[in-house]
């Protein structure tokens, strides 16, 4: 998928700089900082064994997730694209949405300039029969590029900075900015579970391609009888809307908090549905 390639160009890029070594360096200097810490607060627990214990495996196995870390992020990350490359893959029809994006383009190219003069020539009708199509047009590639640029850029985010917070692990107090960085991590990498799944279900409703909505007449049984540009214009606003919840979808599928997610994501973030509930 597209947002697979462009993450895997950003972090070959990021490997090409000095930034990771340098990062992992500082990484192990505050792990041993946090092993020293833990060693002092034994000592002055009265020689806490235990705690002395527990400190030191954390501070060997955090050394040496740091050493590999590169690879284990990677290895992770390839899990994780593999389980929604093969969702994909279940449903033939690859990347969906990029393919209704480019079906998209392609009607575009055929009436698009001649929907752009009726809007122009036609008054507030045509305003009303036009605009769905343009927005729809305009909206769903700015969100799909959106998607792919903050996939990549949230992504980009965890691995440069992950060495600092791991190994922030073993500290007394500030551990838990290193597990809030484990959850982070799984809702990131949930984004693409989610993606694939968004679009296996559009595959098994006859809805992933431009030409299957057009044969059908409708969008999910509504609209019906409307003009075939104002459909594919009404069918992309929902498809816009439904990448950009992903986002919040992962998170809150990762903190267990799936229940009344889409509910909340319409209420809190779209400011018409706000004014509403006002």
């Amino acid at each position: 998928m597209y947002y697979e390639q462009f993450f895997r160009t950003a972090l070959a890029g990021i490997d090409r700089s000095q930034i990771m070594p340098t990062t992992i360096q500082i990484g192990q200097v505050i792990l041993l900082i946090s092993f020293l810490v833990a060693v002092y607060e034994s000592y002055i627990r009265g020689g806490d064994v235990r705690m002395l214990g527990t400190a030191g495996v954390k501070y060997v196995t955090l050394g040496l997730v740091l050493s590999v870390y590169a690879t284990a992020f990677r290895d992770i990350n390839s899990m994780f694209n593999a389980f929604a490359d093969f969702i994909a893959s279940t449903t033939n029809g690859g990347d969906i949405f990029q393919n209704w994006m480019s079906d998209l383009s392609a009607v575009y190219q055929q009436d698009g300039n001649q929907k752009l003069l009726d809007l122009i020539m036609g008054g507030t009708a045509a305003l009303i029969g036009v605009l769905p199509i343009l927005v729809g047009y305009i909206v769903y590639p700015l969100t799909y590029v959106a998607f792919c640029f903050f996939y990549s850029f949230y992504g980009a985010v965890l691995y440069v900075l992950g060495p600092l917070v791991i190994a922030l692990l073993p500290a007394f107090g500030l551990g838990s900015l290193a597990r809030v960085y484990i959850v982070n991590l799984m809702a990131f990498h949930f984004w693409g579970v989610i993606y694939a799944v968004l679009g296996a279900l559009m595959a098994a409703v006859n809805l992933s391609s431009v030409q299957d909505v057009l044969n059908a007449g409708d969008f999910v049984g509504g609209f019906v009888g409307i003009g075939e540009s104002l459909l594919l214009g009404i069918a992309s606003i929902f498809y816009s809307i439904s990448i950009a919840a992903i986002p919040f979808l992962a998170n809150r599928i990762v903190h267990g908090e799936a229940f009344g997610t889409i509910a909340n994501i319409l209420i809190s973030k779209i400011p018409l549905m706000s004014m509403v509930k006002r």
